[in-house]
């Protein structure tokens, strides 16, 4: 039996959920949490097989949720359910292998994101944990202010500066500004954690360019650099 944890700090919602997916049981058995500090707890208690998660939550958010599951369950498939959301950014989530549901949606749409999401994958086809581009995405659909830590599987660190969802700054391995933006999107494999700007530190704007626009760069390196490589 496949386990799907649900996690959505709306009740009623969680309600509706219960009885529309009780026809499902046979094919897979569905876990709610109120937010995500239930929802670790109950990954660290039994296997789940896939998570679907909303962003905004109170105590621990889907943002940080999600960071934690990327280090801690990488190859766990995750659908994230927003209110928030663009045909541009759910297409560069689904060319990821990840899956964004616009709220609201119907329980059909529900149940087919979780059926496609639970089918065997190739290797190839293996989800590896969020990219970074994901997280900065889902960041601006929240407009979080926030301190974003990239660690690279190699251990080099790197940060974003992100206010209200805008990208207002990177620091990687010497580079600073969109140069330094453009190494970090291109990180595979990374852990993320969110913290706090410090009170004390003003961010100067170095970044100019959208957030599509750093990402489009970003991966355009990427693949010119793999091209070469080869």
């Amino acid at each position: 039996m496949k386990n799907v944890l649900i996690v959505d700090d709306d009740l009623g919602f969680q309600r509706l959920l219960g009885i529309s997916l009780k026809k499902y049981q046979q094919d897979f058995e569905i876990i709610l949490s109120n937010n995500g500090e239930e929802a670790i707890g109950v990954l660290n208690r039994k296997p789940v097989d896939l998570i679907i998660t909303d962003l905004q939550m109170p105590k621990i958010d889907g943002l940080t949720l999600l960071a934690y599951i990327n280090d801690a369950f990488p190859k766990t498939p995750c659908v994230i359910m927003t209110a928030h959301s663009t045909p541009d950014i759910e297409k560069q989530f689904s060319q990821t292998g990840q899956l964004l549901l616009k709220k609201p949606f119907t329980i059909n749409k529900l149940v087919e994101a979780i059926q496609n999401a639970l089918t065997p994958k190739s290797a190839d086809g293996m989800l590896k944990g969020i990219s970074v581009a994901n997280f900065l995405q889902m960041i601006a659909l929240e407009q979080k202010t926030c301190l974003l830590e990239i660690t690279a599987p190699n251990q080099d660190k790197g940060f974003f500066y992100i206010e209200q969802g805008e990208v207002f700054d990177a620091a990687f391995q010497g580079l600073g500004g969109e140069e330094a933006a453009y190494a970090l999107i291109a990180v595979e494999g990374a852990s993320i954690r969110f913290t706090n700007i410090p009170a004390n530190k003003k961010v100067k704007k170095r970044i100019q360019s959208s957030l599509m626009g750093l990402i489009m760069e970003a991966m355009t390196r990427k693949d010119e650099s793999t091209v070469g490589n080869t």
